[in-house]
């Protein structure tokens, strides 16, 4: 037996130590390849996701999952391999039948043999998930069955050292089982013979196609990330490839500098324009499509208006302030005060009068009427009253007795008081500090004009001015309704007063005006227009600043997706790949592969392994040709030489292994002939000396090719069939189909039906008993003839196999003509009972009896028995 070449290391696990310092996304791909081996979109599109996130995109729900150990396939040592026991009470595989189960020769060899559509790859693919395949699929739900599980489970049984382990329920998942992963499957999905570069045929062992594998996957996420940076360069906004701004403004400059580094900050204050700004940016559009001198000459107009409104408020401000409005209040308390002296002198000096009120402000009116009247016309040039003797009062115009003179001199005395004085002048005083403020005009109606032009240039200070004018008004009329009253108030406060910004807008537009009457001259107009392209540059980006930041965030996102692309570089996949392969694929294994091509194709496949150069992380071996290196391997090998080649492969890779676990194959010669495919039968055979071996096949020249092979090395072989019924695919039996069976195999099942037909026949169930007494004569009508094929002629010559087995003919030379009068005799006996046409109504023929039947089908048994012994005795 050969010595396994055991690595100290396994492939994978090189591999797993390796990807330590790698981007988490592609540890995630490893896991992924080594679960499933090839990629899918869906995977793909993950690990672009996962790229991006190790680069800082937003998370959310998903994560990364590193390869770390216990995703790796078991590596057993020998006393521990793994063999397969048996698979039960399958649900959510495919359409596969419940309540089934598949039981394996654990010490041999296992072929289950099962038609296209009956299920057979419905098992192989359970064994593929949860042991180590290349390439393990998924595995569909019942679609038929809408209550179906969405995951496939099944009871799986198997043994570790011999030691069958207690039965578990294996449920569907990304990771194979921690011990079945020792178990290899083949199939022609996981040859590990692969075209590279259209003229290259790849020798990858097990593992070594990881590298590529994770290099293919890089290479993908770069597709997809270049991709869609190309479709985010495409979706360029239209307006930065036909600018409507000038290219020497700031803004021209900026934005011709646009990248993912631009400050968005400064881009946005400068398309942020002032109130200023925005007014002279008006003022400028229209006064340079103008004359500048009939320009110069508005503006200074609208600097007079403005003037005026300042010359308003100021009086406005004056008139109103605190201080101003205090000095109204204070005027009329100090003439109340002193009128109210005045009256208690008076009352003082006039409380015996007969008539009251003397001494009231409405009689010292009276009497300085009277006063002015005698002075100036009746009596000029006499006091007051007059002292001319016949005098007469000026205004009860009686004669002025002693008595009344003494009363009118007594009232010119109080007059002339202080006090009454002091009344007086404090009343002018108060009066005429009322009238100064009324004569202060708080209204806008004189204004509304002016107003109305500063709203169309500078609408906040318009509001402003009429709201301090209103608030001037309110407070004047507050004060003055107070004093009518008597009472204090407290006034509201101020509005802001626009007066210094009313001035500096009076002095910018004076300014502006002396700027247009200068403009006339080329060198001041050149500087207006450069201003006025700046301010409407900066007026556009304002309107296009949502479109600017939408272009910093395509660079941004382009300059994100090429770095991101900086990570799916392989140089390091390929040489850990080329590392490794030169790690395990030594001058031993090589000259394993040897041994195994010649086992398989003797001569006919002149191949050895070659170095070559790696790409992309691929291993830098190769099969070549012995005659023509340089030819196109995988033009010039057959199908059938390929699946030896890989067949090859993958026993080598099993060498490097220090177990014998088992091994399954999955339709290994599918569409080859009979060549490869007694070869291969051969290779299968041998290696279940070693170790199980499990083959699902729908090939039945395949599998009689086993079964020869099994029978003449002597070792155990257990047959199933899987087949389609009511419940499903998947309904196993044991043993193959009756096209399949041995004569010996179809005579056992002829003698249990005959046994089984006479409990018919001695129920008097008569009708039941006939039909299967034909159906009996039928199936051993039919054996006969394949007992001519496979005993009598030893299989030398076989229906539909494209070769005669001359190495058995001597074995046919025992055939007597004893021998094929019996045969005549039994098949004879066969025809006359089968209704092969449709019998003669008057026939009327009755069953043969029970007896019979046994007797007839003996006959066929003595017959071959008979042959048999003498084939055995001239072999």
């Amino acid at each position: 037996m050969k010595r396994p070449l055991v690595a100290k290391k396994t492939v994978l696990e090189m591999v797993l130590e390796w990807s330590a310092d790698r981007p988490a996304w592609q540890r995630d791909a490893l896991r992924r390849i080594i679960a499933h081996g090839r990629l899918s979109e869906e995977d793909v599109a993950e690990l672009v996701a996962l790229c991006k996130i190790g680069r800082g995109a937003p998370a959310g729900d998903r994560k990364a999952v590193p390869l770390e150990q216990p995703h790796l396939p078991a590596n057993p040592d020998h006393a521990e391999s793994v063999t397969l026991i048996s698979v039960a009470d399958v649900k959510g595989a495919n359409n596969l039948a419940p309540a089934q189960h598949l039981v394996f020769e654990p010490k041999g060899l296992t072929v289950i043999y099962g038609d296209n559509g009956a299920g057979k790859s419905g098992y192989a693919r359970i064994l593929k998930r949860a042991c180590r395949a290349r390439h393990a699929g998924r595995i569909e739900a019942n679609v038929y069955d809408d209550q179906a599980p969405k995951s496939a489970s099944a009871t799986i049984t198997f043994g570790v050292g011999g030691a069958a382990q207690p039965a578990e329920r294996w449920q569907d998942s990304p990771q194979p089982h921690a011990r079945l992963s020792a178990v290899s499957v083949f199939d022609s999905e996981c040859a590990s013979v692969h075209l590279r570069d259209k003229n290259e045929v790849a020798f990858r062992p097990f593992g070594l196609d990881v590298p590529d594998e994770l290099a293919n996957a890089c290479q993908a996420v770069k597709d997809a990330l270049a991709a869609e940076q190309k479709a985010i360069e495409r979706a360029r906004n239209p307006i930065f490839a036909a600018p409507t701004w000038k290219a020497t403004t700031a803004v021209g400059k900026s934005l011709a500098a646009l990248s993912a580094t631009t400050d968005i900050k400064a881009i946005q204050a400068l398309g942020t324009l002032s109130a200023e700004e925005a007014t002279r940016l008006d003022r400028l559009r229209d006064d340079l499509a103008k004359n500048p001198a009939k320009a110069a000459a508005e503006q200074a107009l609208k600097a007079d208006n403005i003037k005026r409104v300042i010359a308003s408020v100021s009086a406005i401000a004056a008139a109103s302030s605190n201080e101003a409005l205090a000095t109204v209040s204070d005027a009329a308390g100090v003439s109340r005060v002193k009128r109210e002296a005045a009256r208690v002198a008076a009352a003082t000096a006039f409380g015996g009068e007969p008539v009251v009120g003397i001494g009231s402000e409405v009689w010292r009116t009276l009497w300085e009427t009277a006063k002015s009247y005698s002075t100036g016309t009746a009596y000029p040039g006499q006091p007051f009253p007059p002292t001319t003797d016949g005098a007469h009062c000026v205004l009860c115009l009686q004669p002025l007795v002693p008595e009344a003179l003494s009363r009118m001199a007594r009232f010119e005395d109080f007059v002339r008081q202080d006090t009454a004085l002091q009344a007086q002048q404090a009343d002018l005083a108060a009066t005429g500090a009322r009238k100064k403020l009324n004569g202060v005009a708080m209204r806008t109606r004189e204004l509304k004009a002016v107003l109305d032009e500063l709203a169309i240039q500078d609408a906040p200070l318009n509001l402003r001015t009429r709201r301090f004018i209103a608030s001037a008004r309110l407070r004047r009329h507050l004060q003055l309704q107070a004093i009518d009253k008597g009472e204090p108030v407290a006034l509201p406060p101020a509005s802001d007063s626009p007066l210094l910004v009313l001035t500096d807008l009076e002095a910018s537009v004076r300014k502006y005006s002396q700027e247009l009457r200068q403009s006339s001259g080329a060198e001041e107009r050149r500087k207006l227009e450069a201003e006025l392209a700046e301010l409407t540059d900066r007026a556009l980006l304002a309107g296009m600043m949502p479109s600017v930041l939408e272009e910093i965030e395509r660079l941004k996102s382009i300059r994100f997706l090429s770095t991101c692309a900086g990570d799916t570089t392989t140089n390091a996949i390929t040489k850990i790949g080329n590392d490794i392969a030169d790690t395990v694929i030594t001058p031993k294994m090589r000259d394993r592969f040897q041994e195994e091509i010649v086992r398989l194709a003797a001569e006919k496949v002149r191949v050895e392994i070659v170095r070559s150069g790696g790409k992309y992380g691929s291993p830098q071996y190769q099969v070549r040709l012995f005659a023509k290196p340089d030819a196109k391997v995988h033009e010039i090998l057959s199908e059938g030489e390929r699946t030896c080649v890989a067949l090859a492969s993958f026993m080598t890779e099993l060498a490097t292994a220090g177990h014998h676990s088992a091994l399954v194959f999955d339709d290994p010669v599918s569409s080859l002939d009979h060549r490869w495919r007694r070869k291969v039968a051969e290779r299968l055979v041998d290696e279940s000396a070693q170790r199980q071996v499990i083959v699902f096949t729908h090939d039945l020249v395949f599998v009689n090719d086993l079964v020869d092979r099994a029978e003449r090395s002597g070792l155990p072989l257990r047959l199933n069939t899987v087949s389609r019924g009511p419940a499903g695919a998947g309904h196993v039996s044991d043993g193959l189909p009756w096209r399949a069976q041995s004569v010996e195999d179809r005579i056992d099942k002829l003698e249990k039906a005959a046994r089984a037909a006479k409990a018919l026949y001695e129920s008097n169930r008569e009708e039941e008993y006939a039909a299967e007494a034909a159906r009996i004569y039928n199936l051993l009508r039919a054996s006969w003839e394949r007992a001519v094929e496979d005993i009598a002629f030893s299989r030398v010559v076989q229906r539909h196999r494209d070769y005669v087995n001359t190495k058995d003919l001597k074995k046919v030379s025992v055939l007597t003509d004893a021998d094929c009068d019996a045969f005549a005799a039994g098949f004879k006996r066969c025809c006359d009972i089968v209704d092969a046409h449709d019998p003669s109504g008057g026939r009327n023929a009755a069953a043969p009896v029970p007896a019979d039947v046994l007797h007839d089908i003996q006959a066929l048994k003595l017959w071959a028995s008979s042959l048999r012994d003498r084939q055995r005795r001239v072999a």
